[in-house]
């Protein structure tokens, strides 16, 4: 799921973070974000959860989550089955979120959910029309073409 690093990404991680905590059946599939800046917001959240709404106010550390963990880097994942992965750019043009993508979109298993907005001529707005696209592929960053 590519994310946008400031709001976003922390309102998905905490809807993630409290479904997995009322469903035990999903808790053995890890749930990981991948941004740095999201992380370093993350400390602003913590320390301002009382300018919150009243679901995070009353929350015991809303922010210290035991089903999501941070990956530093999606270069060096191991892809060994199930997951959520959250990861910017929003857009899809590079960074984490675009190597995934790279890495995944040929395998039928995956699927990308775009929670964001998408600015023409973006990745991630290609991606929204997949299916509208005569050769169904997209170019990589390192200039192959990868079919779906």
């Amino acid at each position: 799921m590519p994310i946008f690093a400031l709001g976003e990404a922390q309102n998905i991680l905490l809807i993630l973070e409290e479904y997995w905590s009322q469903n035990p059946d999903l808790q053995t599939i890890p749930i990981y974000y991948s941004s740095s800046l999201a992380r370093k917001c993350m400390a602003v959240y913590q320390t301002y959860t009382n300018m919150m709404n009243d679901h995070i106010r009353t929350a015991h550390r809303p922010f210290d989550f035991k089903y999501v963990r941070f990956l530093r880097q999606v270069d060096t994942f191991e892809d060994v089955g199930s997951c959520v992965m959250l990861a910017t750019p929003g857009m899809l043009q590079s960074g984490g979120s675009r190597v995934l993508l790279e890495k995944w979109a040929s395998d039928p298993k995956n699927g990308l959910i775009l929670a964001g907005y998408s600015v023409e001529g973006t990745m991630a707005n290609v991606r929204l029309f997949w299916k509208v696209v005569a050769d169904d592929s997209i170019w990589c960053l390192n200039r192959r073409r990868l079919l779906r």
